[in-house]
């Protein structure tokens, strides 16, 4: 027997679950549970939804549901992810106080440059000067408090990293001043005043759209007719076998979807309902994982023109704190302020200056091995195209590739990247076979050989699955309107 509400069909299985084995197939949970089959099925979709899953295959062909070793929910965070964030509040928080302060010292620094630009107003001969100059003087000013460095997160252009990879770049703030001449550094087009936030805490780095997975599957499923393979779902996001496993169980649940199995055992999920649509308009686009490279991560994003004039700044202001704290500049100047005056007047500029030149440093260790990382997963990007878009003398699909052959179409795919050496290309596959699945030997002329039996396998099933399966996405006309 089964109830009306969905979530107390989930309640029995859950209950089921945990007073049970945490992997079973459909007849099981209906012979235990007393559930229909549809109810008891529709109540395992909710299950994978809400918790970890993998889907497993017998050799006879039955469909296994593995919640592991206890129902672990997909929105659950553990303790270090807690922690992490609790660092990066406190970091956002320092953040803003440190910006606050750095706005008070350049709201300093403007004054004095309005001096300067009064004084070439009054002694230029166009009458305008004043009108422009009061134009100039409210925007720099507003600057200042223009924390946020860039001109929003959708307005992005590509540029090469050290490397030769392009990725997305957000479009910084433009120069106020001096426009007329443009310059020989794309990158001293940026606000000067943006250039020194950047200079300190970075500039921002393209991040992915948390949902863009979600999406491009569903668009991939509309295009695909509605199926699709762990292998695909690798190739399109980049993820482990484990992890792409997990999120196939997931998209059966969220898109309404069947697991199902192929004559020669190739797992896949069957989204047959989710083709059918009227307006596919807005629907995000098919980008394989190989397709976008991942965004370096900029120290301060500036040229080396404008990371000078920046030093020089901070190094005065370092360097006359100093002598105001340690010189015993105060006294002869006639400023016995006491301990609370002399701090504020030397002390604390002698700290903020210090912090203007620690923060990048301590920034920089932080770098090297994300940018490390960066790399590798650029160089991996580029070995999987190969792996899943070439083809292997006659089949369809790579079944096995050489370490030579491997390093010579990725060297011969290139266009700005770096060319890559055997060495470098075995090191990234090591770390990448684990996760396709593959595996690695030596033939008998001692030479290196991949193998992805499993990728080939299941992408020469979907294409024949794909190839008899009749298209059925159109809703046809309207026969009722009410």
């Amino acid at each position: 027997m089964a109830f009306e509400d969905p979530k107390e069909n989930l309640i029995v299985l859950e209950k089921y679950a945990n007073q049970n084995s945490k992997s079973f197939t459909l007849e099981d949970a209906v012979s235990v549970t007393g559930m229909p089959i549809i109810e008891t099925d529709e109540a395992i979709k909710n299950m994978m939804s809400k918790y970890d899953c993998k889907l497993k295959v017998t050799e006879n062909g039955d469909l296994i549901y593995d919640f592991g070793t206890s129902l672990e929910r997909r929105d659950k965070k553990p303790l270090s992810e807690y922690f992490a964030d609790f660092l990066r509040l406190l970091w956002r928080g320092f953040q803003i106080a440190y910006k606050l302060l750095t706005s008070v010292f350049l709201v300093i620094y403007f004054v004095i440059f309005i001096v300067l630009l009064i004084g070439a107003a009054v002694s230029s001969e166009d009458g305008d000067g004043v009108g422009d100059l009061v134009a100039v003087m409210a925007r720099l000013f507003i600057s200042i408090f223009e924390w946020n460095t860039i001109m929003g997160y959708n307005n992005r252009y590509y540029r090469n990293d050290n490397y030769g990879y392009s990725y997305q770049h957000y479009q910084e703030r433009p120069r106020i001043l001096g426009k007329k001449k443009k310059p020989k550094d794309p990158r001293d087009e940026k606000s000067f005043v943006a250039s020194i936030y950047d200079f300190i805490f970075g500039p921002p780095r393209v991040e992915l759209d948390p949902l863009a997975n979600n999406q491009e599957v569903a668009t991939f499923l509309k295009e695909q007719k509605g199926l699709i393979t762990t292998s695909e779902i690798q190739a399109l996001a980049g993820w482990r076998r484990e992890e792409a496993e997990n999120f196939m169980t997931e998209c059966l649940g969220m898109f309404d979807g069947k697991g199902d199995i192929s004559d020669n055992g190739t797992l896949y999920g069957d989204f047959s309902q989710l083709i059918r649509s009227k307006d596919r308009t807005g629907e995000a686009p098919v980008i394989w994982y190989w397709d976008e490279y991942e965004p370096a991560y900029e120290l301060t994003g500036n040229s080396g023109k404008r990371n000078a004039g920046i030093i020089a700044m901070n190094t005065f202001n370092l360097m006359m704190s100093l002598a105001l704290v340690f010189g015993g500049w105060l006294g002869p100047l006639g400023l016995n302020l006491g301990f609370w005056g002399s701090f504020f007047l030397g002390g604390f500029p002698l700290i903020y200056s210090s912090l203007f030149f620690l923060i990048p440093m301590v920034r920089w260790l932080r770098l090297r091995p994300l940018r490390k990382k960066q790399r590798e997963l650029n160089i991996r990007k580029r070995l999987m195209r190969i792996v899943f878009q070439t083809y292997d003398q006659g089949d369809k699909h790579v079944h096995e590739i050489p370490l030579s052959k491997l390093t010579e179409v990725a060297n011969a795919q290139r266009k700005t990247e770096e060319k890559l050496k055997p060495q470098t290309v075995d090191r990234v596959m090591k770390d990448t076979l684990a996760d396709l699945g593959g595996e690695a030997y030596l033939n008998d002329q001692n030479e290196i050989i991949y193998r992805f039996d499993l990728i080939a396998q299941e992408l020469d099933a979907i294409d024949s699955l794909r190839a008899t399966k009749k298209e059925d996405s159109d809703l046809g006309d309207i026969i009722f309107e009410a």
